[in-house]
């Protein structure tokens, strides 16, 4: 794993002059839930195993929690859960917690839930929700106050920088005030193989034109054949993200794949100087 902390002379990313029309936001937003009932049993199956960065954030969670001296279970959201290998990642870490994992893929949640079952310390459940319908947010009205919020390898499949930047905002408000927020986003246009993989746009009948800079279609071609949509969320644009929520970026690191630094990890916090803010 490579470890880098936090760097002010990284570059700040400002957001796309013209923002993505809704009609393209809908399609892609589309092709992806698509793409995860298509693929949901190769998914599943091609992602037992517990990566390298994520077994680090859950090692990270367990020093938090044991520098908190307390005797209760840490609070964790997981969205966009998938199969629910994060809960078996804080399993394996000794990471006492109460464990909500969330997804929008009904096949993946059965998954996470056969998976997860008497994991130790870790107490598992499991919501259907879409992050991408404006209210998501509203479901945890009566529980936020998490100790620790986790996206992990879900917001560069989420069209557009303002639906990103929404999402950062409205998962910003369901940590508690020294919680964190935990991000893993795929760098897959810093590996040649991914960017040669690359599928032209009009094979979904739009054009590079509708795309902002970083947006690209791949394919999937293990067991069932689909394209998906990513983006790179670097971390010039999660640092200007980060900043307009009033977030500090704490921590960072590349881990996994072939080449060892495939995902990219941000953990961000409020300022204990702040107010925080508040879901409605």
């Amino acid at each position: 794993m490579n470890s880098n902390s936090l760097d002010a002379s990284i570059p700040q990313r400002d957001p796309p002059i013209y923002a993505m029309r809704p009609a393209v936001r809908a399609r892609l937003l589309d092709l992806n839930r698509a793409f995860y009932a298509a693929v949901a049993n190769e998914f599943d199956r091609t992602r037992q195993g517990l990566p390298a960065g994520m077994l680090a954030l859950a090692q990270q969670l367990f020093a938090r929690r044991q520098l908190s001296h307390t005797t209760e279970n840490f609070r964790i959201l997981d969205l966009g859960c998938g199969n629910g290998r994060f809960a078996r990642a804080l399993a394996q870490c000794g990471v006492a917690c109460d464990y909500i994992g969330a997804d929008a893929d009904t096949q993946l949640l059965a998954q996470a839930i056969e998976q997860t079952q008497n994991l130790p310390g870790v107490s598992a459940e499991f919501l259907h929700i879409d992050l991408a319908d404006s209210n998501w947010v509203s479901q945890f009205s009566a529980r936020s106050g998490f100790d620790a919020v986790v996206c992990l390898a879900v917001l560069h499949h989420f069209p557009g920088w303002s639906l990103r930047q929404s999402l950062i905002a409205e998962m910003s408000g369901l940590v508690q005030p020294q919680g964190i927020l935990a991000l893993s986003t795929w760098q897959f246009l810093d590996a040649e193989r991914f960017v040669e993989k690359r599928t032209p746009w009009e094979a979904i009948g739009l054009t590079a034109a509708d795309v902002e800079s970083g947006d690209a279609l791949l394919p999937w071609n293990q067991g069932v054949q689909a394209l998906r949509y990513v983006h790179q969320l670097d971390r010039a644009e999660i640092q200007a993200m980060a900043n307009a929520e009033g977030l500090e970026i704490i921590e960072s690191f590349r881990a996994d794949g072939k080449e060892g630094n495939l995902n990219l990890f941000v953990i961000l916090q409020h300022p204990l100087d702040q107010p925080h803010p508040k879901i409605n």
